[in-house]
C-alpha cells in the first residue's frame, strides 16, 4: 500500500442544503437540531460572525449581529441521500474504501496517489455537488492529520507523503494529542498526565511502553503517527452492535395512551433501521424522561429480553412494557429505544430456537410500502401515518429534493430572446 486517503465533505449538513439552494452559498447558514432546538451545523460564513456550536436557535435568532444567519430544519432524509451517493462515488473508484462516517471514507490509493485522490474528489464534486477536503497519508493516522490540516487551512488537499520529516514534525508538534484519531478524551487526560501533550511527542514514545501502560489501540495509533501502518482500510463496514431511536418530542406528553401511541411509533422507526441492516435484535431496552431542566425530573425504563427477531409488532409490543411505571400527569418529552443482541437476520441464535417466519410477508409489504411512500404506514396501533402532537418541529425543513418526485428541484432551459418562467 503507498498511501491513504481520507475523503472529508466539508460541512455536510449545510453543504446539503445548498445544493438544494444554490442561493444559500457564500451566506452565513446553519442548520438546527431536532425540534429546531440547536445549532449543530455551521458554515464558515456563520462561524466568522459568531455562531456558536450548540447554541440555542431562539438566542441566536434574537441576536442583532446575527440577523443575516439562514437556518434550515435537520433534513436527514435528504443527508442520507447525498451520503449514500458521496460513499457509491468514491468506492466506484477505489478497490479499496472504508465507509468512517456519513460525511468521511478512507480509500487505499494507488501508485498515482495524490492523482488518483483528486480524481475521486472531481468524481464526488461532479455526482453530488459536495466540496470536499482530503488527507492523505503513509498511515490512516497521519491521514486523518492532513485532512485535518487541509480544512482548517482551507485546502482541497493536503498530501504528508510529499513533506520532509521536519515540516512533517512541526505539524505534528502544532496538533494537540486531543485531536490524533482514536485518542479519546480520557486516554487524553492521562498522556497529558504523562507529559505527552502533542501528536509529536505520541509518536516519539516506545510502541512497547504505550502498549504495557495504556493499551494496544494507543501502541497501533503510536506506531501509525511513526509511519508504520498498522490499522488496514476495511472494504466492508463492521455489523452494528446497536440500534438507537432517540427523540424529543415537540409537545409533552402526558398521558399513558398518548405514550403507548408515541412508543409504538418510535419502536417502529427502530425496527426500519434494524431490517434495513439485515439484523434481529434479542435484547430492547426504553427509556421515557421529562425535561432534564425540571427541578425533579422523572426518568422510568425497562429492558426486555427478546428470541431474536426483526418483527415489528414484536417489537413494539416490548417496547410498551413500560407503560406501568409511567405516572399520569407527568410531561414527558423524550423517548428512546435500543436495539441490542445483534444478529444477522434468519440465523438462529441457539439449537432450541426456531426463527419466527410467519410476519414474514406481512413486513415485506409494508417495507416495500414505505419505501415507495415514506413513512406511509406502519403496524398495528402506529397505522396510517397521520401528524401528531408529539412529533419533531421542523419549521425551516428544505424539500426532498432527491428522493420525493413532489419536491423535485425545477429545471428550467432559456430560449433565445425570452427569459426564464415566471
Amino acid at each position: 500500500m503507498s498511501a491513504v486517503a481520507l475523503v472529508d465533505v466539508r460541512c455536510m449538513y449545510v453543504s446539503c442544503e445548498r445544493v438544494v439552494d444554490p442561493a444559500l452559498k457564500g451566506r452565513p447558514v446553519v442548520v438546527l437540531s431536532n425540534n429546531d432546538g440547536c445549532v449543530i451545523s455551521r458554515s464558515d460564513e456563520a462561524k466568522q460572525i459568531g455562531v456558536r456550536m450548540g447554541e440555542p436557535w431562539f438566542q441566536a435568532r434574537a441576536n442583532p449581529k446575527l440577523r443575516e444567519v439562514i437556518a434550515r430544519s435537520s433534513n436527514y432524509e435528504l443527508y442520507g441521500d447525498l451520503s449514500a451517493r458521496f460513499h457509491r462515488a468514491i468506492s466506484d473508484m477505489s478497490a479499496w474504501a472504508q465507509v468512517y462516517s456519513i460525511d468521511e471514507a478512507f480509500v487505499e490509493l494507488n501508485r498515482s496517489g495524490v492523482e488518483h485522490a483528486l480524481a475521486i474528489q472531481e468524481r464526488v464534486w461532479r455526482h453530488t455537488d459536495l466540496p470536499t477536503a482530503a488527507g492523505v497519508g503513509s498511515t490512516k493516522t497521519l491521514a486523518k492529520i492532513a485532512q485535518l490540516h487541509a480544512k482548517a487551512c482551507g485546502l482541497r488537499l493536503c498530501n504528508l507523503t510529499a513533506w520532509g520529516k521536519p515540516q512533517l514534525d512541526e505539524l505534528l508538534q502544532a496538533t494537540p494529542v486531543g485531536d490524533v484519531w482514536g485518542v479519546g478524551r480520557r486516554m487524553v487526560q492521562r498522556l497529558e498526565a504523562a507529559g505527552v501533550r502533542s501528536a509529536l511527542e505520541l509518536s516519539r514514545l516506545d510502541p512497547r511502553q504505550a502498549r504495557s501502560r495504556w493499551s494496544v489501540a494507543l501502541e497501533r495509533t503510536v506506531r501509525e503517527l511513526a509511519g508504520t501502518p498498522c490499522i488496514p482500510v476495511h472494504n466492508e463496514p463492521p455489523p452494528r452492535q446497536q440500534i438507537c431511536y432517540s427523540r424529543m418530542m415537540d409537545v409533552p406528553v402526558t398521558s399513558r395512551e398518548q405514550l403507548r401511541h408515541a412508543l409504538a411509533q418510535y419502536a417502529w422507526q427502530a425496527s426500519r433501521r434494524l431490517r434495513a441492516s439485515r439484523q434481529a435484535a434479542s435484547l430492547l431496552q426504553v427509556w421515557i424522561s421529562t425535561s432534564r431542566f425540571r427541578k425533579q425530573p422523572v426518568n422510568v425504563g425497562t429492558a426486555v429480553a427478546l428470541s431474536a427477531t426483526d418483527d415489528p409488532a414484536r417489537l413494539i409490543h416490548a417496547a410498551q412494557t413500560v407503560l406501568p411505571k409511567v405516572e399520569e400527569g407527568q410531561p414527558y418529552n423524550r423517548i428512546a429505544i435500543l436495539l441490542g443482541g445483534l444478529i444477522p437476520a434468519g440465523s438462529q441464535p441457539t439449537l432450541l430456537d426456531d426463527p419466527d417466519t410467519s410476519t414474514d410477508a406481512l413486513n415485506q409489504a409494508l417495507d416495500r410500502l414505505n419505501s415507495r411512500f415514506p413513512h406511509c404506514v406502519g403496524p398495528g396501533v402506529v397505522g396510517i401515518k397521520a401528524a401528531q402532537s408529539w412529533d419533531t418541529r421542523r419549521e425551516l425543513l428544505s424539500p426532498a429534493a432527491t428522493t420525493r418526485w413532489d419536491e423535485l428541484m425545477p429545471v428550467f432551459t432559456r430560449v433565445p430572446g425570452q427569459g426564464l418562467p415566471g
